[in-house]
């Protein structure tokens, strides 16, 4: 399947608040439904130096840095091109790719990584690197498998623009090989390492980097 570079409807400017919300919630409880959030907590549990806070980048409405703050009772601080009005806690406007990012032991970054071009991912992980220890990103795989699972379990329960999007989103995203190479490209030579892994039917894959301190 080719990488599709189509616009997400979400990613426009005009699109009312109310539509904006209700997508968020519905990737808050996808991010359940499909173990995002657990891998997360599991991830950050197995830290072995303290997590006392955690940077979302890309964090939309915040809800999954709430669920993370809930679990691990940790502080959290979340950085978005579009923030929302209203927050239980800070959320910078950010272009997360260049601009400053508030420090965090470690800054995590889910569905983010398939709006952005090959260059913007890969200064998106150097620009993290500047103010955190560790980068956890977890994103879609292009695979015909997930779009199929999407389209029969999980599309009826959610609005035709997140239906829309997460079909969109799937032809967006990157296959293995070239999310560990653009990893790759953007680590080159500052002596920081990753561990990749996928899980079963393609449903989610996750990168996991440690900056040179």
């Amino acid at each position: 399947m080719k990488r599709s570079f189509e616009a997400e409807i979400l990613d426009g400017e005009d699109v009312p608040e109310d539509v904006v919300a209700r997508a968020h919630k519905d990737l808050d409880r996808l991010h359940g439904l499909l173990g995002n959030t657990a891998a997360l907590v599991a991830a950050l549990k197995t830290d072995p130096l303290p997590v006392r806070r955690v940077l979302d980048v890309g964090c939309g409405h915040g809800g999954l840095l709430l669920q993370l703050q809930r679990e691990l009772n940790v502080d959290v601080v979340g950085a978005d091109l579009r923030p929302p009005i209203a927050s239980p806690f800070p959320i910078l406007q950010a272009d997360v790719t260049k601009g400053p990012l508030p420090e965090a032991d470690v800054a995590i970054c889910t569905y983010l990584a398939h709006h952005l071009s090959d260059e913007g991912f890969v200064s998106l992980i150097r620009n993290v690197g500047r103010s955190c220890r560790r980068f956890i990103i977890l994103d879609l795989v292009r695979h015909r498998l997930p779009l199929v699972l999407f389209r029969i379990f999980i599309a009826p329960s959610l609005s035709p623009v997140n239906v829309a999007d997460g079909c969109t989103s799937i032809r967006r995203s990157m296959q293995p090989s070239e999310m560990q190479a653009a990893v790759t490209k953007a680590l080159t030579g500052t002596g920081a390492t990753f561990e990749y892994s996928r899980t079963p039917f393609y449903s989610r894959q996750m990168v996991d980097i440690r900056y040179r301190s």
